[in-house]
């Protein structure tokens, strides 16, 4: 991706995505409970079972 910075062309990478979607934002939609915990991401589990 290239921007301008004083009057310059400068490149830098672009933020990689994944379906037009960050990999957070993915990752949060499509993991499932088993494989966030494996990986360490106990804050993007929710508690389903509550009632």
């Amino acid at each position: 991706m290239t921007i301008f910075i004083n009057g310059k062309q400068k490149r830098v990478k672009r933020p990689q995505t994944i379906d037009g979607m960050d990999e957070d934002e993915f990752i949060r939609r499509n993991a499932d409970p088993i494989w966030l915990h494996q990986n360490e991401m106990w804050e993007y589990m929710t508690d389903d079972e509550e009632s």
